[in-house]
């Protein structure tokens, strides 16, 4: 596990799998106060799971195993990441395609004179 933030509010509340990235200035949140109530859960972070620097993953969340969540990014309560998927932004949205570089593609051969 690589693990460079500090920033669990209940580290007790929190699940995390084998080869799991936690980067810089994430926030592990398992609480939050709603309507002067405070309200805690579980997170759970599946292995070989990544969360980006500066994100914040709120409680009663789920990421699936090789999920992972972008830098700067928020992952709503309730909510889970599917296995295998990439997700970024605030609230987290599955990133687009044209960012992830296609397996199958290769370059065009360069014709020499």
């Amino acid at each position: 596990m690589f693990l460079y933030s500090a920033e669990f509010t209940e580290f007790d509340l929190a699940e995390i799998g084998d080869d799991v990235a936690i980067n810089e200035d994430c926030t592990v949140q398992s609480h939050l106060f709603e309507d002067r109530v405070m309200k805690m859960s579980t997170v759970r972070i599946g292995s070989r799971c990544s969360v980006g620097s500066q994100s914040v993953v709120l409680y009663d969340t789920e990421m699936l195993e090789g999920s992972s969540l972008d830098s700067l990014s928020l992952l709503m309560k309730g909510e889970t990441l599917p296995a295998w998927t990439h997700w970024e932004g605030s609230p987290a949205r599955p990133a687009a395609r044209s960012r992830a570089p296609s397996v199958t593609a290769r370059p065009e051969p360069t014709v020499q004179p």
